[in-house]
């Protein structure tokens, strides 16, 4: 009798401790993350273990439930998210804790997290997000009052004395479960989406994970297109001229830098300034929606025309290997106007270095504006193609002219390079001779791929 009397505390205590152990290994709140295969943020994040970290970190105290975009049902989700937190902006990856949203990886979302997390558990937020199942939690008041007073509340539960008539007696409401828990609506869900804005909500998600892929694609379209242009045969054999004009007016090596520095940066502003206004027009043009596909078209046209006959350079010259009969290059009455802007600027090699830097910067914009006959074919649809960016993203679009004819440039760069280092401007004329068959099949190769970059735009 006494052992029981010592050992009935023991158990008490026992139980207690296991129920309150129980209630401390339930998740305290919920995080939903939103991500997409096709957006490079998103791969980011799971490349350096977000999610596992968020998990291993939070164990036992946040349940991390993820979301894949590209499955239909989870982009109404995510627009029914955006809805129930009333956001205008949609993107990814997007973690939502709580009352707080984060939209973004490594900016919002890798400094961001764990202070939204002690927010929501400090605050006891719930995360609305459609479709959610919530946490099965039972709370403490409830188990508190089962524990202390099963007799009171089955007193409760019991039936009144009179009952009520079948006609006025109100419907049961059944016990929640974790399944009617589940089925039951979220304040989101109170306003149900329509079958038709459901479809656009997720052909809209759907449109923007495609972007995303179309954006990357026209990142490497860019710098593919900018090295093309440079190593052009018409640009090409501008730099070939220019560096034999210095070797035969026996620049030194000092001035060879001033001269090579300025022309390089004048060829650069020139090309820049080209493109800006080129594109400025473009977009100018954007909201007439017919002027805009007439554009489109054009351009699609140009492309198409300039793709065969830089196919047939490449075939002729092959054949031939002559470039006279090739059709896309700079006229011969063109060729000899550059030939003498350079003598008239450039040839009093005594001047001072500000002097001789000045007329470099002339020379190379006067150059540009020239040769942009021949490789204004490039540049015109890679504008073109880079409209799509413009707007919400006209900060991707200025980074991509600027790449372009960084680009552009390097090749003018590494040749003058070479030019301290000693190499002869005949060593550059046998390289331009011996792979002009090859400089013509990458600018076909270019015009394939802003083709088929337009034509994705566009459908």
């Amino acid at each position: 009798m006494t052992f029981r009397r010592f050992l009935k505390p023991f158990l008490l205590l026992a139980l207690l401790l296991g129920a309150g152990s129980s209630l401390w290994a339930a998740p305290a709140v919920q995080a939903v993350l939103f991500t997409s295969p096709y957006c490079p943020h998103c791969r980011h994040l799971k490349q350096d273990g977000f999610p596992q970290q968020f998990r291993d970190k939070y164990n036992g105290t946040v349940e991390l439930v993820e979301y894949d975009l590209t499955e239909q049902a989870n982009n109404v989700l995510f627009f029914q998210t955006l809805q129930a937190y009333q956001l205008d902006s949609a993107g990814i990856p997007m973690l939502v804790v709580g009352e707080t949203v984060l939209q973004g990886y490594p900016t919002q979302i890798g400094t961001g997290a764990d202070e939204a997390v002690q927010k929501a558990i400090a605050n006891g937020e719930t995360t609305r997000v459609p479709g959610l199942k919530p946490l099965a939690k039972p709370a403490p008041a409830q188990t508190a009052a089962k524990t202390q007073a099963p007799a009171e509340q089955t007193a409760k539960t019991e039936p009144a004395e009179q009952p009520v008539k079948p006609a006025e007696q109100p419907a049961a409401e059944p016990a929640p479960t974790e399944e009617t828990a589940a089925a039951q609506p979220t304040p989101a869900e109170e306003t149900p989406v329509s079958a038709e804005e459901a479809a656009a909500q997720a052909e809209a998600a759907q449109l923007q994970a495609h972007e995303a892929l179309f954006s990357q694609i026209t990142l490497w379209a860019i710098i593919g297109a900018g090295l093309a242009d440079g190593i052009n045969p018409c640009a090409f054999a501008v730099i070939v001229f220019f560096v034999s004009f210095l070797a035969a007016y026996k620049y030194t090596k000092k001035e060879i830098i001033v001269v090579g520095t300025a022309y390089c940066a004048s060829v650069f502003l020139a090309y820049l300034l080209m493109g800006l206004g080129a594109f400025h027009a473009l977009y100018a043009m954007k909201g007439f929606r017919y002027v805009t596909l007439v554009v489109q078209w054009g351009t699609i046209v140009l492309c198409v025309l300039f793709l065969a006959l830089s196919l047939y350079d490449f075939i002729v010259y092959q054949r031939t290997k002559k470039s006279e009969k090739m059709l896309l290059q700079l006229p011969k009455s063109y060729k000899e106007y550059i030939h003498k802007v350079m003598r008239f600027f450039l040839r009093d090699k005594h001047s001072s270095m500000w002097r001789l830097m000045l007329a470099a910067f002339a020379v190379g914009f006067v150059v540009s504006g020239v040769e942009a006959v021949c490789t204004g074919q490039v540049y015109l649809p890679t504008c073109v193609v880079i409209l799509k960016e413009a707007g919400s993203q006209s900060w991707k679009a200025a980074e991509y002219l600027i790449l372009y004819n960084l680009m552009f440039v390097l090749p003018l760069v590494l040749v003058f390079v070479l030019t301290l280092c000693g190499k002869e401007s005949a060593t550059f004329n046998n390289w331009l001779k011996k792979h002009l068959g090859l400089s013509k099949f990458l600018l076909c190769c270019v015009f394939l791929g802003l083709l088929l970059l337009m034509l994705a735009n566009m459908f």
